[in-house]
């Protein structure tokens, strides 16, 4: 019996019985997209926790859920989610189980999904796509982190933030040009990396067979990427959108997970090496109608694309800069998007043009149902339900408004003169997490259809502590720089 058949209602206690499992952990996401688990025996479980709910969630404990005075909350687990967890989740003494919850509120005695719910936000968005007439959006993320041997703060990660002393990080890798080791990669040397150099190679195969075996996660494919220290990149087939995000939050935990159990430390912090590239979350992306891809048209001699889809990229590129409040919310976020990395700067599109936020990747078989747009600007620290929520409604909004993204532009944005960039009409994204913020609470009118006002002034009232403190907080460099002055 395969392990990642999705069982229906009536047999999930079947299959609990018939995989031995001891427990069932109940997965949600905070709305930063960190996975928050509730674990219960299975001899503790009965239907009524399928059917009703778990009425065990204290959200005020919950960072930008709710407040003490008003903190209950419920737990409705989406049983077509629910799945066996591989053997070392309990260091192999245990069967356990996950799934993920659905969260819900009641007011004035009407049970409803709750606002704040990354699932709920998502499932809404799918709601905008009917009333364009389009039945299905489909994601593909490229989903790019580190596998480091260890990742130390020094003296400690408390230290690092509040008190004086020598702060810093150390990195250890067999992979490292520091390492000595004749497994070192330069920098920005390990794209497709063989073995032995490629150190994670046998880490990556182990990840992608129990993402098959146990999640049902089809991968295209995994490789070494650029960084040099272990930096991997895994690609998953594209699936439809709210799966897609359960199969992101689903990797990066067994990535974790995985790593940990093997005495390695995995990150998707985006650069945590200077001077090398860093990890992004190349976001693929098409919708359909009937089974048709609306991107595509075989008439346009330009790109092949519909003029939906032309639209809808114009949406994207409209809310760029918003967008990055939620597509790189982190504040080292930004220090992977500056020239010479690969990484985009420039607010425009191209066809097969790394250096522009929106690629359209060649298809070499003129298949049409390959046809799709990249967007190269998230990062893995985003939360892919917000993502790919905020994501289909700029193009929406494009749509609607008619939104034209102008010529494709097929040279490198990093090294145009600045009058090209004005004939082009490119902008700049963000170079701050302050400045995205700044650009998502005067641009996100595009997002109210779904996302609340009380979930947006939450989310950003939260990042810009997050800034502020980075902002107080003295680094090595400066210290390095200024203490001479």
């Amino acid at each position: 019996m395969s392990v990642y058949n999705i069982p229906k209602t009536e047999n999930v206690f079947k299959k609990i019985q018939d995989n031995s499992v001891d427990f069932v952990e109940f997965w949600f996401v905070n709305i930063f997209g960190e996975l928050h688990s509730l674990s219960i025996p299975s001899y503790s479980l009965n239907e009524d926790h399928f059917k009703s709910g778990l009425q065990k969630l204290d959200a005020s404990s919950i960072k930008g859920f709710k407040s003490v005075d008003d903190s209950d909350l419920l737990l409705m687990p989406d049983i077509s989610t629910f799945r066996i967890l591989p053997p070392y989740y309990d260091n192999g003494s245990r069967q356990n189980a996950c799934v993920f919850a659905d969260i819900y509120d009641k007011k004035d005695q009407t049970i409803s999904r709750f606002s704040k719910d990354s699932r709920s936000i998502l499932a809404k968005t799918r709601d905008e796509l009917k009333k364009f007439g389009i039945d299905e959006a489909r994601f593909g993320p490229e989903i790019e982190f580190f596998i480091f041997d260890s990742l130390k703060m020094i003296p400690s990660a408390s230290n690092a933030i509040s008190s004086s002393g020598t702060i810093g990080y150390s990195i250890k890798s067999m992979e490292a040009p520091w390492s000595q080791e004749d497994t070192s990669i330069d920098l920005k040397g390990g794209y497709y990396m063989a073995k032995p150099k490629d150190t994670m190679d046998i880490v990556r195969k182990d990840i992608c067979d129990d993402l098959h075996q146990y999640f049902g996660i089809k991968v295209e494919a995994h490789h070494h990427e650029v960084a040099t220290s272990g930096q991997c990149e895994i690609n998953v087939q594209h699936n439809e959108m709210l799966a897609m995000a359960d199969s992101v939050i689903s990797i990066k935990n067994m990535v974790k997970v995985k790593a940990k159990q093997m005495g390695k430390v995995a990150t998707f912090m985006p650069k945590p090496i200077y001077g090398d590239n860093a990890s992004a979350m190349h976001t693929h992306h098409s919708f359909s109608s009937n089974n048709e891809n609306l991107l595509y048209d075989p008439n346009d001699q330009v790109a092949a694309l519909s003029q939906t889809a032309r639209y809808y990229i114009g949406g994207i590129l409209e809310h760029a800069e918003a967008l990055c409040a939620i597509s790189n919310p982190t504040t080292n976020s930004y220090k992977r998007l500056v020239p010479g990395f690969e990484a985009p700067v420039g607010i425009c599109w191209g066809l097969s043009n790394r250096t522009a936020a929106i690629r359209i990747p060649k298809v070499f078989d003129d298949d049409k149902n390959k046809k799709r747009l990249e967007y190269r600007v998230p990062d893995a620290t985003a939360n892919i339900y917000l993502l790919e929520a905020a994501l289909v409604l700029a193009g929406l909004d494009g749509i609607k408004r008619k939104l034209d993204p102008g010529s494709p532009v097929e040279e490198s944005a990093y090294r145009m003169t600045s009058e090209r960039r004005r004939n082009y009409n490119i902008r700049f994204l963000p170079s701050t997490l302050k400045e995205a913020l700044d650009a998502l609470k005067s641009d996100k009118k595009f997002l109210q259809d779904v996302f609340t006002d009380e979930f947006l002034d939450t989310y950003t009232a939260i990042k810009y502590d997050e800034y502020s403190l980075f902002a107080q907080s003295p680094t090595v460099w400066e210290v390095a720089m200024y203490s001479s002055l």
